[in-house]
């Protein structure tokens, strides 16, 4: 069964350059919801590959950074550009009797249309996907969404947010699309499928308790823990809806207890934030406490820290901004937002959750997780249960799995047809 997977982002490698940072809004970035989406359509078409009965075929932008990414894996690709390449893409889906389109983003929805609009009625699924934002309400109420039969959200504002901006009950399927395109599909339109992240490097990091022990042997002071520090640490400090003005304010609660060991703050990544973050920790007290790091890869950073805050309320976090504690099997933090205990619904016990823009109920969460060895071991060893679904495989294995029961549904994948490595076509 064929795949077309569209993904027209145009990114940039590397962090993000300062005019990218002043474009930050509270929505987030689009450069990096882009290059999620990126890999998320890469590691799809990698899965589909390399296993199961649907073949991929990659359309994205000429040249783009995807398209490279995509070439140096050896993945069946597309380019997406001028007249010679549009003419490539119809004579390629003409040879399919039936097709699956599957859209990343915004950018990629007149695309998905375009494709549904040459193939016979009835014999395209279109689906779209929206991993970490909604797209606008203009887009949402458009022709491309309305055309989609399916469309994959990565969180419950996702699917929230476009419901609203169509108009529709989430309770009901939401739209049907042209006549002539429906397909005899149960279930709903609108699907929950968690986006997932790079788990390259990952490993546990040492345990505080092993650190101390180690540490006070040569301790120079009667402070607990002698100098060992105890460090926390959290991702995007620097982005809208971080958190982390939040985490500095507890800072300041924290560092009128005397009888705590040793204890510093680690963040990292970029955004346009740096000055008045900086500014408010000097003016509290806490500047030598807190260490602010630019875009860092995070694995080896972790391998130093003892626990991970996930402080912020933004709807459009990064996996990565709470996920990569539980990857380093450190002890986690993190606000009773939405996004959070959607991300927690498998395991609720896997973090210390604190009350959302409460600086003193975060600091109570980072002196207990500090001070207590058994709550910490509790922690990470509840985040077993989240661990196999964090990564990009555990994604494209849901959306294959999605994939699959749609072409059975309609009859153009055989149920009991035994899964091969050689993706042969049904048509």
């Amino acid at each position: 069964m064929r795949v077309l997977l569209i993904a027209l982002q145009q990114t940039t490698e590397g962090p993000a350059s300062p005019e990218e940072q002043a474009r930050w809004t509270e929505l987030g970035a689009p450069m990096r919801t882009a290059r999620l989406e990126e890999d998320h359509a890469l590691a799809l078409a990698s899965a589909m590959r390399d296993g199961g009965r649907l073949a991929p075929m990659l359309l994205c932008a000429k040249n783009s950074r995807l398209h490279r990414r995509a070439a140096a894996l050896n993945l069946p690709t597309l380019a997406a550009g001028g007249p010679v390449e549009f003419m490539r893409l119809w004579l390629w889906q003409r040879r399919h009797k039936h097709l699956l389109v599957q859209t990343f983003g915004e950018c990629s929805m007149a695309a998905g249309r375009r494709v549904l609009a040459m193939r016979a009625p009835q014999s395209t699924l279109l689906s779209h996907a929206f991993l970490l934002r909604a797209p606008h309400a203009e887009a949402c109420a458009g022709k491309g969404m309305l055309a989609a039969h399916k469309i994959l959200c990565g969180s419950n504002h996702v699917r929230e947010r476009i419901a609203k901006a169509c108009g529709h009950d989430q309770a009901e399927s939401p739209w049907r699309g042209p006549k002539n395109r429906q397909l005899p599909l149960a279930g709903h339109v609108l699907s929950h499928v968690a986006p997932g992240m790079n788990l390259e490097g990952y490993t546990p990091a040492p345990e505080w308790a092993a650190a101390q022990a180690e540490a006070s042997d040569h301790a120079t002071s009667g402070t607990p823990g002698g100098n060992q520090r105890f460090i926390f640490c959290m991702g995007d400090a620097l982005t809208p809806r971080s958190g982390v003005h939040v985490l500095i304010r507890a800072m300041a609660a924290m560092w009128q207890r005397r009888d705590l060991p040793r204890w510093e703050v680690r963040a990292a990544g970029g955004g346009p934030r740096f000055t008045e973050v900086l500014e408010e920790a000097e003016s509290l007290g806490v500047h030598s406490r807190l260490c602010l790091l630019n875009e860092q890869h995070l694995p080896p950073l972790l391998q130093d820290c003892h626990a991970w805050i996930a402080p912020g309320s933004a709807p459009d976090e990064l996996p990565e901004t709470f996920g990569a504690g539980l990857a380093a099997h450190l002890p986690v933090i993190c606000g009773q937002g939405d996004l959070h205990t959607e991300r927690l619904v498998a395991a609720p016990a896997a973090a210390c959750m604190f009350e959302e823009n409460n600086p003193q109920s975060l600091a109570e969460a980072m002196i207990n997780t500090m001070t207590n060895e058994g709550l910490r071991r509790s922690l990470v060893q509840a985040g077993e249960a989240l661990r196999p679904a964090l990564g990009l495989d555990a994604f494209a294995d849901a959306v294959c799995s999605r994939h699959e029961a749609w072409c059975q549904e309609l009859g153009w994948l055989e149920k009991n047809a035994h899964a091969s490595g050689n993706h042969k076509t049904t048509n």
